[in-house]
């Protein structure tokens, strides 16, 4: 590991080194990766101080530099500045920081996954800098110790992964909120949770990601979200709300309350601003409550690549140097660059295409590669520090948006608390508004009288409720005898649209009138703003509901009407076509917007549509 392809820092003149180099046994890629890219919990692993505070700073250069405090000996507080991040996903991962201690001037962290037989085997190196008088303490007090301990890390990766970690106690207090939350939820799930509460990493246990763990152990998705949503519920699971940067991926904010977002965030290390987007970068993460799982205190960095999943490869440069080292690319979209006023360069990786990616701060662009091993031939032709990223566009991960989860009944229904800030508007980048009418009230209202029609109403209502909720959507709020729901797609929302129909078609003809109402329903996506009222909670505003309201207005009696942007969605010609429809087209002038081209059907006349 004396080669470093990724190239090295300044060297320290005049100083003392120590170093140990270990191994651990051979295992998979992904599991290797996930400990030795994880230097926090390596950090604890080794009996360190755990980091206090950081930030990441730009520097008179532009160089976003990481610096905080970490816990010395005798209480004291050592201010660090991380000089050098750079890493190679499930390959390499290379972390250098210079300390301000009289001992310890500069530790230098190396690990590699070197391919085998089998799988890879995972070496560490770590050397630590300072002046020669210390060099038997630093050795004997410091570094013996933390090569013991990171060796028995290591090595647990042989045993299975329930067991690796070696257990935390659980105490009467988590026991207690772990069986009320297994009364509300699916047993077999909480107790998967149970396992990673008493085994899992504190940066992993910070980051529950419900999608991802869902994949990894073979359920399903809707389930897990639902159990954690009853774990918050009852007090053993705590939700907030992950702002990401827009460019890099990396959280740069995050708040236990949505009410505490901000409508705007901005990236340290990319050095960019952008809007805060419920669909866009606003992700749902989980954690264990605090009396469930103890001093879980996690900074979140987004520096290492535990932290940043999305990146590939984060290559840190001095002036003047050039670095070459391959990576690994799968197919799909990607983004070379460092950020800030420099254009990134677009990357194709696909089938064919040249092997070597070349960066040297080019003015944007577009690139192809053939996915697979690329040789990256990184050049930093500037006169200040740089580090250049490449990210997977859209993110490495299956994510919970925060725009998934607020028209989520489940979540209204339990955490209806979790609202914006009266004052803030937050976009939402893509919701789909329905609204429903009862078509025929004022003749039911004089037929039945006001006390029996406004049973029918109410009584209405809770099939709208019932038939959103279980289309993934919610109810919004009531208006008169109409409705506004939304739902995360557009498929979902038809979908719900047709039961609806059909089910209160079905409960219509049993109220013994002679002309019963009928429901009529209009929909439209698009992007909304979502705010704070007193009446409805989070609601939802802006053109996309207008066009949705007027959608409904254009409806006749017993007809859903949809715009064009639904039209348009493969996912809703699926649907259509396994219910006999296609969507009758017609134009209709509506009130602010012109003539708008729209579509209608029938539904509770198609037999197949009310089964």
């Amino acid at each position: 590991m004396t080669n470093h392809p990724e190239g090295s820092p300044e060297p320290i003149e005049g100083q003392a080194a120590e170093r140990f180099r270990i191994e651990g046994p051979v295992t998979s890629a992904e599991r290797a990766w996930r400990l030795v890219g994880d230097t926090d919990w390596m950090n604890r692993a080794g009996g360190n101080g755990s980091v206090l505070s950081m930030a990441v700073r730009p520097q008179a250069d532009g160089f976003p530099l990481l610096e905080g405090e970490i816990a010395g000996p005798f209480g004291m507080k050592v201010p660090f500045s991380e000089v050098w991040s750079s890493w190679v996903a499930e390959r390499f991962f290379r972390q250098v920081r210079d300390l301000h201690s009289p001992l310890v001037a500069r530790s230098d962290y190396r690990a590699e996954l070197v391919p085998v037989e089998g799988g890879v085997r995972p070496v560490v190196e770590m050397t630590l800098v300072g002046p020669g008088w210390g060099s038997l303490l630093r050795r004997g007090l410091s570094l013996g110790a933390m090569e013991r301990k990171w060796q028995a890390t290591l090595d647990r990766l042989g045993l299975p992964e329930s067991e690796a970690e070696g257990g935390r106690p659980l105490d009467a207090e988590a026991l207690a909120a772990i069986a009320r939350w297994r009364n509300a939820a699916p047993g077999h799930l909480v107790d998967r949770f149970a396992d990673a509460f008493r085994n899992g990493r504190p940066g992993e246990l910070a980051r529950l990601r419900a999608y991802v763990l869902a994949d990894r152990w073979g359920e399903d998705r809707e389930a897990v979200l639902e159990t954690l949503l009853a774990g918050v519920d009852g007090g053993a699971v705590e939700l907030f709300w992950s702002v990401r940067c827009v460019r890099c991926y990396g959280q740069v904010a995050g708040s236990r309350l949505l009410s505490d977002v901000a409508d705007h965030v901005d990236c340290p290390a990319c050095g960019i601003r952008s809007d805060t987007d419920l669909g866009e970068n606003v992700e749902v993460l989980f954690a264990p409550h605090p009396s469930v799982v103890r001093a879980l205190d996690v900074n979140f960095c987004t520096v290492f690549p535990a932290a940043a999943p999305s990146q590939r490869a984060v290559l840190t440069l001095l002036p003047g140097q050039r670095v070459h080292t391959e990576a690994p690319i799968p197919p799909g979209q990607w983004r070379l660059g460092v950020g800030g006023s420099v254009p990134d360069v677009e990357v194709e990786a696909g089938a064919s295409g040249p092997g070597t990616l070349r960066w040297a701060g080019q003015s944007g662009g577009t690139a192809e590669v053939k996915a697979g091993r690329v040789d990256l031939d990184i050049e930093n032709r500037t006169a200040g520090r740089t580090r250049v990223y490449l990210t997977r566009l859209g993110g490495a991960l299956p994510i919970v948006p925060a725009s998934l989860l607020t028209t989520h009944d489940g979540f209204r229904r339990r955490l209806g608390h979790q609202v914006l800030a009266p004052d803030l508007r937050v976009g939402v980048r893509s919701v789909t508004i329905l609204f429903t009418d009862l078509g025929g009230s004022t003749a039911m209202y004089e037929e039945l009288g006001d006390a029996r029609a406004f049973a029918v109403v109410r009584d209405h209502f809770a099939i709208l409720r019932a038939v959103s909720a279980r289309q993934g959507g919610t109810v919004v709020k009531t208006i008169g005898d109409a409705v506004m729901a939304a739902f995360f797609d557009a498929s979902s929302a038809l979908t719900a649209a047709f039961e609806m129909q059909a089910e209160f078609s079905s409960w219509a003809s049993g109220l013994a009138m002679a002309q019963p109402p009928t429901l009529n329903v209009g929909l439209h996506r698009g992007t909304a703003l979502a705010v704070h009222t007193d009446q409805s909670g989070l609601d939802y505003f802006g053109g996309t509901v207008n066009l949705a309201a007027r959608a409904q207005g254009a409806a006749g009696e017993g007809e859903v009407v949809w715009t064009e942007v639904l039209q348009t969605d493969p996912l809703v010609a699926a649907i259509l076509a396994a219910r006999g429809l296609k969507g009758d087209r017609f134009s209709k002038e509506l009130k602010g917007l012109g003539v708008v081209p729209l579509y209608r059907a029938k539904p509770q006349n198609d037999e197949r549509a009310a089964k």
